[in-house]
């Protein structure tokens, strides 16, 4: 008889994962959690395994078992904790640039890339812009704007910003040539290489990639799947001077949909205030919001200057026009003169083009029908994976916009599922580009800033039927591997 046979690991992950979705306070306290069947189903496992990873967490005080209805999570289960306040180096630029390489040239469906379709742009009423401006004798037109950009177009801006609770003028604003480039000169302003910079996690592969690039660290600070970024844990990282910068896109935040709430943007604020560290908030998504659902920038709870709002025109306009603004407070004189160093000048072509499209109103009607098209869309995938992804998939619809994120059932093989789709013609991204450290979740990002066709069903239907037998192939092996440990 062997005395100290090899111990099972497998409740331990079981025990991790569930700990996981506790300390991230996606399960708050009084939630109850799945039964251990269900349990059992999700991590093809066997019913004594879960049984062990549930008593260990009732043992210290996690979760509480309510006899003949199941296991809860405990009031103050995360109240005393320590939040992990490690930095890390953030490596994700091969993976995106490998992903925005193979959707390029991909001959089938791709769901990886948030960019906005042609039939979703109002193409007819920018090309109405368009031959207006060339109909009259302008050379202005193949001219050169410098830095900040095109007067008037900044005073369209300028307005843009009351909807969102920013009071500024045409002079606080600096056009760029996208959002992408805002970030990157905002971060270049307040920081230097080997930085801090506070993020949400999972967050927006182009917020790792202006990171990585500038030489400077991540902390990923935990987040709410329906609320955004955790404020005790943002706190305490800043109680121990852990943060010299906070990165973050609280609105239909990329990837997963959530918005943050008003009053958890004005601590927010006044946490970074008191810390007098910077906030970099990029907002590229608000005209996607809902009226009735629209947040106030965090901007607008700045009373020092140092929120640093960015935002485009790509996700909602013209992808093509490459336009994008900052409106950067304190660091506005730093920017202009990266700008000026860098000859950053954006195109007076699309500038002017803008400036009509705003100016005619065309904007305002364009995003309201926008924002009804994309709302049928989320609707679409909410029925797809409630009726055919497997059991323990979870889905939050996001509260506008065209990018959704499912979380499949723990120890789904993200590679495999990615390999497989893309065999069966349905190209999907990998979930590490979205974390610090590039290691892979168990989170799928579909984009579908596109019309709902025949093709773009299939291809849902493609990633249901993927997952399901992965977790089909899991189970069976769980089971195999459970009838020898146990």
């Amino acid at each position: 008889m062997e005395r100290n046979p090899r111990p099972d690991k497998r409740w331990h992950t079981l025990k991790d994962w569930l700990l996981r979705q506790i300390d991230s306070g996606d399960w708050p306290a009084g939630t109850q959690l799945p039964s251990v069947r269900e349990l059992a189903r999700m991590f093809g496992s066997s019913i004594a395994t879960v049984q062990r990873a549930l008593a260990e967490l009732e043992s210290n005080a996690y979760v509480l078992a309510t006899p003949r209805v199941g296991y809860f999570v405990a009031k103050g289960a995360t109240g005393a904790q320590q939040f992990d306040l490690a930095s890390v180096s953030v490596n994700v630029n091969h993976a995106v640039v490998a992903m925005l390489s193979q959707a390029a040239t991909h001959t089938s469906l791709s769901l990886s890339s948030a960019v906005l379709h042609g039939e979703l742009t109002p193409e007819v009423l920018l090309n109405k812009c368009l031959a207006t401006l060339a109909s009259k004798p302008d050379a202005s037109l193949a001219g050169l704007i410098a830095p900040p950009g095109l007067a008037s177009l900044r005073r369209r801006i300028a307005g843009l910003m009351l909807t969102r609770g920013v009071a500024c003028g045409p002079d606080d604003i600096l056009v760029t040539s996208g959002d992408t480039v805002a970030l990157e000169l905002a971060l270049a302003a307040v920081a230097d290489s080997g930085a801090i910079v506070a993020i949400e996690t999972p967050t927006y592969y182009g917020i790792l990639q202006t990171i990585e690039r500038l030489g400077m660290r991540a902390l990923p600070i935990r987040t709410h799947a329906d609320s955004g970024m955790d404020l005790d844990h943002l706190e305490q990282a800043l109680a121990q001077k852990k943060v010299d910068v906070i990165f973050l896109n609280p609105t239909l935040q990329n990837p997963r949909g959530f918005i943050m709430p008003n009053a958890a943007r004005a601590r927010l604020s006044q946490l970074a205030q008191a810390a007098q560290v910077p906030i970099i908030e990029d907002d590229i998504f608000f005209d996607l919001v809902p009226e009735h659902l629209r947040p106030q920038a965090i901007k607008h709870y700045d009373k020092t200057g140092q929120t640093l709002y960015c935002s485009s025109f790509s996700k909602t306009v013209a992808p093509g026009y490459r336009l994008g603004w900052c409106v950067a407070g304190r660091y506005r004189d730093a920017i202009l003169a990266q700008m000026f160093s860098r000859n950053l000048a954006v195109s007076s072509l699309a500038q002017r083009v803008l400036d009509a499209f705003i100016g005619r109103g065309y904007m305002e009607t364009h995003c309201a029908k926008l924002r009804e098209r994309l709302a049928a869309q989320t609707a679409t995938v909410a029925a797809r994976v409630l009726s055919q992804f497997p059991a323990g998939t979870r889905y939050l619809p996001p509260q506008g916009g065209f990018i959704h994120w499912i979380e499949l059932p723990a120890g789904t093989d993200m590679a495999a599922l990615q390999r497989l789709a893309g065999e069966r013609g349905c190209h999907v991204a990998g979930s590490g580009m979205f974390h610090a450290d590039g290691q892979c979740g168990n989170g799928l990002r579909v984009c579908l800033g596109r019309v709902i066709t025949p093709d773009v069903i299939q291809g849902l239907e493609v990633l249901a039927q993927t997952a399901r037998q992965l977790a089909m192939a899991q189970g069976r092996q769980g089971e195999a591997t459970d009838s020898k440990t146990e």
